[in-house]
């Protein structure tokens, strides 16, 4: 593949919404992390400050996100034939994860921007969250990796209990509360740091993504009876706008049930951006944040370079006598061009051409209910079209006319196919 050519191949069929979230997430890392000066500007002022207060919680939604995404990847296969395929599920997040994440460590090995010991080892073996990692974005990829060995292997468990879908998410929702109920403990004895980066205390947030995920492709209609319930939805994500306004700054309290209600807000705003984007879809500034979200991974894994670029230029911008307002402008505008930047050329110059691999030596094995999703799509629009959902072997049938399925799940479906990272892998 052409470093700047087409990138089709392993773009195409792409869900907009899906990479307009993350986007957002990748978006509000950066402004948490990039440096700038402070400045009077109320305008600038107005533009900071989500960034600088609450932009470190991009994180949490790209967490629920990736349950999301990911977790449909095996709940997909599970509900059409009533079992997963793990090892495959396994070697293809190596081929969408590793390739570029090695480069990264090699890369500050060979640059030698960190002494070795401070991240080589625990970078490795994926426990930078436990043992701590000067490469310090990092961190939310071990949760993610112990997620993808965590959930194949419940779902190994659910296929040989034959377990339908409400006992799958009560079973899921059970573990969430266990593991809030952890966090609690933890940073009620003071482990605020354990709270915020061990697996154990942070994995609630991706399974709220996949309890999502298992009512989305394993009971339709019931999804579609969410998504129409716009008020609660919106309500939902003015709940989570107010804890992100003026209560993450309690470290205990958001730390103890603010990963929680996150979650769920998160939740609730993935709906109504699948679900209700409508013409923002076409807008210039939906379509530039989505593309943003397209180089994501990358952005998230190589932005932290362009903090030396950030802080040089404000250096030279103050001894040169700039105005405050202005240095800021140029300071941000620098380090976010670098960086997305640099995640585009990382993205094209080594995920994709691995992406491609992957297709190729483990191209996704689609069924005929799959076939008969693309067909539903293709076909004109009814509320009343149900496709073919096979249920998991001993699980309650999905198929049933009571449930009819809006055709946005079939088109969805069409788009996830042909995506090829499902995974929302960057979490700041």
């Amino acid at each position: 593949m052409k470093l700047f050519g087409s990138a089709k191949p392993v773009t195409a069929g792409r869900a907009i919404e899906l990479d307009f979230l993350r986007g957002i997430a990748i978006i509000a890392v950066m402004g948490f992390h990039f440096h700038a000066v402070h400045t009077n500007n109320f305008l600038l002022q107005i533009i900071e400050y989500p960034l600088k207060n609450f932009g470190r919680e991009g994180v949490n939604l790209f967490f629920t996100l990736s349950g999301f995404l990911v977790g449909g990847l095996l709940l997909r296969q599970y509900a059409e034939k009533g079992h997963v395929n793990a090892r495959r599920f396994i070697v293809r997040r190596i081929f969408r994860i590793w390739p570029a994440y090695y480069v990264l460590l090699a890369f500050h090995l060979l640059a030698g921007r960190h002494p070795w010991n401070t991240f080589l080892f625990q970078n490795l073996v994926h426990l930078q969250n436990y043992l701590g990692t000067s490469i310090t974005q990092t961190w939310s990829l071990a949760v993610e990796e112990h997620f993808y060995l965590v959930l194949p292997a419940l779902l190994l468990l659910f296929a040989r209990w034959r377990l339908g879908v409400w006992t799958i998410v009560s079973i899921l929702t059970a573990i969430c509360a266990v593991v809030l109920t952890a966090r609690c403990f933890a940073v009620a004895h003071g482990n605020l740091e354990g709270a915020f980066a061990y697996t154990q205390y942070r994995i609630d947030s991706l399974l709220v993504g996949v309890i999502l995920s298992a009512v989305y492709w394993m009971r339709p209609a019931v999804y579609q009876r969410l998504a129409k319930r716009t008020g609660l939805l919106i309500a939902m994500v003015v709940v989570l706008c107010m804890w992100l306004a003026f209560a993450t700054k309690n470290l205990v309290l958001d730390e103890s049930i603010g990963y929680t209600i996150q979650a769920l807000g998160f939740a609730a705003l993935l709906v109504l951006v699948l679900e209700h984007s409508g013409s923002l879809r076409s807008s210039l500034v939906y379509r530039a944040i989505a593309w943003v979200g397209l180089y994501s991974y990358g952005i998230y894994l190589w932005h932290s370079l362009a903090l030396a670029p950030g802080d040089m230029l404000i250096r030279k911008a103050t001894a040169l006598g700039l105005a405050p307002s202005l240095t800021w402008i140029l300071a941000l505008s620098a380090q976010f061009a670098f960086a997305i930047l640099i995640g585009y050329v990382t993205t094209r110059a080594i995920e994709f051409p691995f992406l491609l691999m992957r297709n190729a030596l483990f191209p996704e094995k689609r069924s005929s209910a799959v076939r008969e999703e693309a067909l539903a799509a293709e076909g004109p629009p009814s509320r009343h079209r149900q496709p073919a959902r096979p249920a998991a072997e001993g699980a309650p049938s999905s198929t049933t006319t009571a449930e009819p399925a809006d055709p946005r799940i079939a088109v969805l479906a069409a788009r996830r196919r042909a995506e090829p990272g499902a995974g929302s892998e960057p979490a700041g």
